[in-house]
This record gives structure tokens, sequence and C-alpha cells, in this order.
């Protein structure tokens, strides 16, 4: 048998970049990654969403999160504003892939829950300006809550209360409900509540008062209710 037409040993990406980068010198690889990102408008956005911390500034890490994923989006949107299927496909992909970096452990929890509550109150523009027909939307608030909640139990009880009450707050817009995405907060609120009394009345007071305000439609005040009913038998309050 003739072994002459044996093809090589084929490398992954990561083996080769591990063989690269040891044998880079520091000014080398920093220079590099400078000029590369200088030019490269994703990875810029991404290397200033991982490390804003370094960054000297005043503002809040939510806000600054928020404009990074304002400019991402808004870089994806044609003429008309609309982000197309295709579009969609790549600023989801990259929406997830900084999640996921976030939730690694290197990360400290309230950067993680800083993009999260950034990520959460960018989905009513994705709602309105992306074709969705791919579920892209619901996926995303679906991991984000996740990573949130994986956060949430490190902090402290302060900061603990304060994110509470944020999510409680975003809970309360009404684009949420139009969006079909009310129910992935309710969820994470019920359980983030499950062992906190002052937390439990809190949601039913916001529930309550969203009741009060939907007046004269039907579907929606029997949706609320439902959704009442479901937090009252989850907290045995019945």
């Amino acid at each position: 048998m003739n072994n002459d037409n044996k093809t090589a040993p084929k490398y992954s990406r990561r083996h080769q970049l591990e063989q690269i980068l040891p044998r880079l010198s520091r000014e080398h690889l920093e220079h590099f990654l400078l000029e590369t990102a200088l030019r490269d408008i994703e990875l810029r956005e991404t290397l200033l969403i991982h490390f804003g911390e370094y960054l000297n500034t005043s503002d809040p890490e939510e806000a600054k999160y928020r404009e990074t994923l304002q400019r991402m989006i808004t870089r994806h949107q044609n003429q008309t504003g609309f982000i197309n299927l295709e579009s969609a496909q790549k600023l989801s992909a990259m929406l997830e892939s900084l999640l996921e970096s976030a939730r690694q452990a290197t990360t400290p929890p309230s950067k993680t829950i800083d993009l999260c509550m950034a990520m959460i109150s960018s989905m009513p523009t994705l709602g309105d300006h992306m074709d969705d027909s791919e579920g892209h939307i619901y996926r995303l608030m679906r991991v984000t809550c996740v990573v949130l909640w994986e956060c949430f139990s490190v902090l402290p009880p302060e900061s603990q209360a304060q994110v509470f009450n944020r999510l409680l707050s975003e809970y309360a817009n009404p684009i949420y409900l139009d969006l079909d995405l009310d129910s992935f907060l309710l969820a994470l609120l019920k359980d983030l509540a499950k062992s906190n009394r002052e937390w439990q009345k809190a949601c039913l007071h916001q529930q309550d008062r969203l009741l009060k305000e939907v007046k004269d439609d039907k579907w929606r005040k029997n949706y609320l209710l439902e959704q009442l009913n479901d937090l009252l038998v989850t907290w045995h309050k019945k």
C-alpha cells in the first residue's frame, strides 16, 4: 500500500495559536492587538466590553456596556434601521459569545451582572428592529437570565438587593410583555425571591400594580392574573 498520499495531521486553530503566542514578545503582541482592534470594529468592541473596567471613567459599568451593545446593534442595521436575518445571525452569535465569556470564573460577578442587565435592557431595541424568525431574542434572553442567576448568589446582600430591585423595575416595563419576554424575567425574579419574604411581597405588589394599570385590556389582565396565581402557588401563600 502506497503511503505517499497520506495527508499531514491537521492541527486545530487553537493548537496553532498555542504554538505561536508564546514565541511573541509582549511588545509585538500588544502592537499587533492594538492595530488589529483599531481596524476590526467587532474585536474592538469585544475588548471594550471584557476589559472596560480598566478604563479611567466614573461611568457605571452597565451604562458603558449599554453604549457598547448599542454600537454593535447599530452596525448591523441597514439604512432603514432594520437588522435582516443574516445580520441577526451574526449579531446574535457575537452577543452569545460575550455572555459565554462573561460567565467565566476570571470575570468578576458584578461585571458579569452589569453586562447581563445591559443585555436585558437592549432586548426591546432588538425586538423592534431585528428579524427574529429564528428565535435569537428568546435564546439571548434565556442565556442572559441563566448567566445572571449563576452570579447572583456570590454577590454581597446589599448588591443582591440592588440587582433584584433593578430586575423588578425592568420587568414592569410593558415592552417585555409585548415581546413575550416577560416570562423570562418573572421566572428569574420568582426563583431569586423564593427564600426572601420581602422580595416576594415586592413582586406581588408589582404584579398588583400592573393589574391596576391594564384597565380594559382583558387579555393582558387575565395573563397577569395567571402569573399572580403562579407566584402565590410557588411561594405557598394561598
